[in-house]
């Protein structure tokens, strides 16, 4: 036997020496596990542990497609040992795909000894390695196809090829690479770039993966930007025996458990769908037997892949040859892409900008709903549009008027809702102190730019989906959180605006910190600056049951935090209705 430092390459096939660890992939709105990617390790303490280094000394010796079938067969089996769930990941890569020595099928052999379903496997290509001719790449992958394998690129975004072998390969799945997860909280043209993908991803009803992810920030920006499914070391690390439930995280409470926000689940209504693989002219009877129904959905395995509307199929067979040329034709041969596939938790408003967005031709067309990229329902631009307006009048309604945030009705049903369902939140109480002052000093108009000023401070400071902020009137304002950032977030809030309000504040005040103004009872007395108090609480959710309360509650905070001079912050440490543990910041 060679020395740990010595061993071949020649010899790790021979004596198939190799590791294969799983790395999870998570569907975080389910918090499930969908899959397992399957990595490589060669022996350990050796210069071929890394899978870079295995592969590149294979690529050298020509040993590159028995490596890879041992790499395959060596995946499967331990994936069936694990008794993991899910879809198992496989990369492979083009050049042994493409190369005309390799053997053909031994993948779906393999698969179909294991116990396996095809369609259970997911064939994974790297966009790291130049890709060759299209069509050659496509036929290669269409074998893959017939068998019932799913197609992923990883990498998407670094390679020679880019976003055109997307649309040329309509891949079921894409994984963005490492590079546009790495710190992309802090990089704005990442964020962007990001939006983007998530965004094709919807309209290609591609799965996107975002892999790589590595901090509590990443997590949180691309949930916030619309990922479902993730991977990475935040998550989880490869193992050789991976982790089988969904991990404790440390992030922010996900929207889906806590949103009171109206999605458009709450519009699918049901219609008549087609398989792929139905002739169109099943499709025609559909139509001409439903006089009503004016798009039909074409799915797959319960997944969309477009849409059929009656007047353009209807048009094809009023030509005199239309029956005849379409009769031998499958509905996935005719379908269209031009409709709005949205996942079920997208909120109205959400949806109202994407409807926006089309042309006029598609504005009047129904959209596909799914929930995990499975078909759900259809929902009807009338009702769409109708629920939107309806949305927007309520909004409208209850906002306040100066900032446009939510007002005290949609306050209260907000906490109502976190008391009903005992989630837990932390909640802030702000309002600013000698506001009277100030307006008398400087005027009604000042005063408005300066609440304005004050909701602009908190709105920079919160996230949308972590935070809830209202407006209860005048100078008060809350903050519900339903994550554990409260101190910090406050603090960002007390120093941004003492900074802002300056700019409203004549030197000569400043220099004084203070004026003279008339107080209540009519007395011309000092009074000092503007400033800002936040009153925090921690209710107990099992403990309370009303809006009442936790309004109780706040105001009391709030007081405490009016008691010390200048800005301040007070943070209720109880979490039931007893005598307050004052913390002053």
């Amino acid at each position: 036997m060679q020395s740990s430092h010595q061993i071949t390459v020649q010899t790790i096939i021979a004596e198939k020496l190799i590791n294969t660890v799983f790395q999870p992939i998570f569907d975080i709105e389910n918090e499930t596990i969908v899959g397992y990617e399957a990595l490589t390790r060669g022996p350990q303490n050796t210069p071929l542990f890394s899978p870079e280094a295995l592969f590149e000394a294979a690529q050298q010796h020509n040993l590159l497609s028995e490596l890879e079938l041992l790499c395959r067969a060596r995946a499967i089996s331990r994936f069936v040992e694990l008794k993991l769930e899910g879809k198992l990941f496989i990369n492979i890569c083009l050049n042994v795909m493409l190369n005309k020595d390799h053997p053909y099928g031994e993948t779906i052999k393999l698969v179909e000894q294991s116990g396996l379903s095809p369609n259970q496997v997911v064939i994974e290509i790297s966009e790291k390695s130049p890709f060759p001719n299209s069509d050659i790449l496509l036929k290669a992958l269409n074998k893959y196809r017939k068998f019932g394998f799913d197609i992923a690129i990883d990498d998407v975004g670094v390679g020679y090829s880019g976003l055109k072998q997307w649309s040329y390969l309509r891949p079921d799945i894409v994984k963005i690479d490492r590079y546009f997860i790495d710190q992309c909280d802090q990089d704005v043209m990442k964020r962007e770039f990001l939006k983007i993908l998530f965004e094709l991803g919807r309209i290609s009803n591609a799965l996107i993966i975002a892999e790589g992810i590595e901090t509590k920030e990443e997590f949180e920006l691309l949930r916030e930007l619309g990922m479902v499914y993730s991977q990475g070391f935040f998550l989880a690390k490869p193992n050789e025996y991976p982790i089988q439930k969904f991990p404790t995280l440390d992030v922010c409470v996900s929207p889906k458990q806590v949103s009171t926000i109206e999605t458009i689940e709450m519009l699918v209504t049901t219609t008549k769908t087609v398989e792929y693989n139905q002739s169109v002219n099943h499709v025609y009877d559909i139509f001409t037997q439903n006089i009503n129904i004016y798009a039909i959905p074409v799915l797959r395995e319960n997944k969309p892949l477009g849409m059929i509307f009656r007047n353009q199929l209807m048009e094809s067979y009023s030509d005199i040859y239309g029956r005849a040329l379409f009769s031998k034709k499958m509905a996935v041969d005719i379908k269209s892409n031009n409709h709005m596939i949205l996942d079920h938790s997208m909120p109205l408003e959400q949806v109202s900008t994407l409807l926006t967005a089309r042309a006029n031709a598609e504005f009047t067309q129904p959209s596909i709903i799914t929930k995990n990229g499975y078909y759900l329902g259809v929902v009807s631009p009338r009702d769409l549009l109708k629920s939107i307006t309806e949305s927007k009048l309520e909004q409208a309604r209850y906002a306040n008027p100066l900032t446009g945030l939510p007002g005290n009705v949609a306050i209260e049903k907000e906490i109502d809702y976190m008391l009903k369902h005992k989630r837990p939140f932390n909640l802030a109480y702000l309002d600013l102190n000698h506001f009277k002052p100030f307006n008398d000093i400087y005027g009604y108009a000042k005063g408005d730019l300066l609440l304005k000023t004050l909701a602009n401070s908190i709105m920079i400071n919160t996230s949308n989906k972590c935070c809830f902020v209202g407006h209860i009137g005048g100078d008060d304002f809350i903050i519900m959180f339903k994550n554990n950032d409260v101190e910090k977030v406050c603090q960002n809030i007390l120093t941004d605006f003492s900074q802002q309000s300056l700019s409203f504040i004549t030197p000569e005040h400043q220099k004084q910190q203070g004026y003279y103004a008339l107080d209540r009872s009519g007395k011309n007395i000092f009074h000092p600056l503007v400033s800002l108090a936040i009153g925090v609480i921690q209710p107990d959710t099992t403990c309370y049951n009303s809006y009442h309360q936790i309004a109780d509650l706040a105001s009391k905070a709030k007081s405490e935090a009016k008691k010390n001079t200048g800005s301040s912050l007070f943070i209720c440490r109880r979490q039931k209705q007893h005598s307050f543990d004052i913390t002053s910041v």
